[in-house]
C-alpha cells in the first residue's frame, strides 16, 4: 500500500531546474513531488544513503522489439561496423521472428529498461508490438508505429497494419495519459513521401529516422550509390520513386510537413543551414522538433561528429536515445551519458543530464509532469549510485564511475531497486 508521504534522504538530489543539493531530501506525496531541499530542514523517512536522486531518464529513441544480432562485429574494438551490412542482419532477424517473439523482446527489453532508470521512453515499433508490454508497466512512453515502403505495395500494406493497430487503442486504454501513440515514416531511403504527408495529416506525434547515413545524402542528391543497390538487393527499390527534396530535413521543414511535432532519430548529417529550422521559435503553431541523438550507434557505425553541439548552440533541442540492442549494449541512458562524457569531458554534466531528462520530456511533450524535480511534478526518479568519494562538481561523480542505477521510481511508487515497495 502507498504511504500518503514518504521523505527520503540522498548524498545528492539533483533537480535539473536547479543547483543539485548536496544532502538533500525529497518527499513524495502521493504521485507526486511535494518538496524538496536539504536535509537540515525536514525529517526524513529513509536514509537512501551515498546516491543521487535524480529526475527518471528520457529515453528518446528505441526499438524494444529488437534483440542483439548474430553474427557481425563482436564490440568497440572492431568497430566501425558498415552499416549498410547492419541493416541487412536486422532485416534478416526481423523476417526471421515471429510476432510472439517480438512481443516478448519488448517485454523483455522494457523491464531492463525500467531498471536502468527509464520512466519515459519513445519507441519504435511494428504495428505496435511493444503496446503490450508498455500498456502493463509502470512507465510513460510514445509508441510510433512504424510505416515503411518505397514501392506502393509495401507501404500500403505497412500503412494499414499501422492503423489497424492504432484504430484498437481507445483513449481508455492510453493508460490515464501516461502512454500516446504516433506514427514513424521510417526513413526517407526507405518511406515513399505519401507516407510522411498522409503522417502529417493524422495530427499524431511524428518520429523519424533523418539523416543517419551519408548513403542516404547520396540517395536524395542523386538517386544512386550504396544505398540504391542495397535497396535493390533486398527488393525494396521502385524506379518511380521521387524524393520529397534532395535534403534530408525538406522530410520534415518542407510545407505541411511541418505541421507536425517531429522527433528526429539521429540527425548525424543534417545540413548546417537547416539547423535553424529546428529551432523552437522556427516551428510554426507551437508545433516542436527535436533531434535525438543515440551516442554509442553513432560510434559502432563510425560516423563523423554528430552536430548536437552546433544544434544546441543554434538553439535546437537535442535528447538522447539508446536505438536497439542491435546496436548498443544496453538500453541504459546512464550508459549514454557516460560514453558521451567520455569522448567529449567539454560538454558540462549538466547540460548532458539535461539532454537525458527535460530535452526528452520536452520533445514528447511530456515536460509538465517529468524530466525535472519541481514540487508538483511526478515522482519519476532514477536513484544512482555514487562512489565513495569527492568531487567540485557532483555530475562528475555520475559521469566519472561505474556505479549502477539502484533504484526507479515511477508516480512514487519504487518499481525497481532494494526499496522496491517502500513507498
Amino acid at each position: 500500500m502507498r504511504r500518503d508521504t514518504l521523505t527520503v534522504r540522498a548524498r545528492y538530489v539533483v533537480p535539473v531546474e536547479g543547483a543539485p543539493i548536496e544532502d538533500g531530501c525529497l518527499t513524495i506525496q502521493g504521485p507526486r513531488i511535494g518538496w524538496l531541499g536539504p536535509a537540515s530542514e525536514r525529517q526524513h523517512d529513509l536514509d537512501l544513503g551515498n546516491v543521487a536522486i535524480l529526475p527518471g531518464f528520457v529515453n528518446a529513441h528505441t526499438h524494444l522489439e529488437l534483440s542483439p544480432l548474430d553474427g557481425g562485429p563482436d564490440g568497440p574494438g572492431s568497430w566501425p561496423e558498415d552499416e549498410l551490412g547492419w541493416l541487412r542482419r536486422v532485416i534478416a532477424q526481423r523476417r526471421s521472428s515471429s510476432d510472439e517473439s517480438l512481443r516478448e523482446a519488448a517485454e523483455k527489453n522494457l523491464a531492463a529498461a525500467i531498471r536502468s532508470g527509464t520512466t519515459l521512453v519513445a519507441d519504435s515499433t511494428t504495428a505496435g508490438m511493444s503496446w503490450p508490454a508498455i500498456a502493463s508497466a509502470p512507465i510513460r512512453a510514445v509508441v510510433f508505429a512504424e510505416v515503411i515502403g518505397l514501392k506502393r505495395e509495401r507501404g500500403l500494406q505497412t500503412d494499414a497494419a499501422a492503423w489497424e493497430w492504432l484504430a484498437s487503442v481507445r483513449p481508455e486504454n492510453q493508460i490515464a495519459g501516461c502512454a500516446r501513440v504516433g506514427l514513424s515514416p521510417h526513413a526517407p531511403y526507405s518511406t515513399a513521401g505519401w507516407l510522411y504527408h498522409k503522417a502529417v495529416a493524422s495530427g499524431l506525434p511524428l518520429s523519424t529516422h533523418l539523416a543517419e547515413m551519408p548513403e542516404e545524402l547520396r540517395l536524395l542528391a542523386h538517386h544512386d550509390g550504396p544505398m540504391r543497390r542495397f535497396l535493390e538487393d533486398i527488393g525494396a527499390w521502385d524506379d518511380e520513386w521521387e524524393p520529397i527534396g534532395p535534403r534530408p530535413a525538406d522530410y520534415i521543414r518542407r510545407g505541411e510537413l511541418r505541421n507536425a511535432d517531429w522527433l528526429i532519430a539521429h540527425g548525424t548529417y543534417l545540413d548546417p543551414d537547416d539547423f535553424w529550422q529546428l529551432r523552437p521559435q522556427a516551428a510554426p503553431d507551437g508545433k516542436r522538433v527535436a533531434v535525438a541523438f543515440c551516442p554509442r550507434t553513432s560510434a559502432r557505425f563510425g560516423h563523423d561528429r554528430h552536430p548536437y553541439r552546433s544544434l544546441l548552440e543554434r538553439g535546437a533541442i537535442v535528447c538522447l536515445g539508446t536505438d536497439s540492442l542491435a546496436s548498443s549494449a544496453t538500453l541504459g541512458l546512464l550508459d549514454e551519458m557516460r560514453f558521451l562524457h567520455a569522448r567529449d569531458e567539454s560538454l558540462s554534466g549538466e547540460l548532458l543530464l539535461t539532454m537525458a531528462t527535460l530535452f526528452g520530456a520536452w520533445a514528447l511533450r511530456a515536460d509538465t509532469s517529468t524530466g525535472s524535480l519541481r514540487p508538483g511534478k511526478s515522482a519519476d526518479l532514477a536513484i544512482v549510485a555514487l562512489p565513495d568519494r569527492d568531487a567540485a562538481d557532483p555530475h562528475g561523480l555520475l559521469l566519472e564511475s561505474d556505479q549502477p542505477v539502484v533504484g526507479t521510481v515511477f508516480e512514487g511508487d519504487f518499481v525497481s531497486g532494494r526499496w522496491n515497495g517502500t513507498a
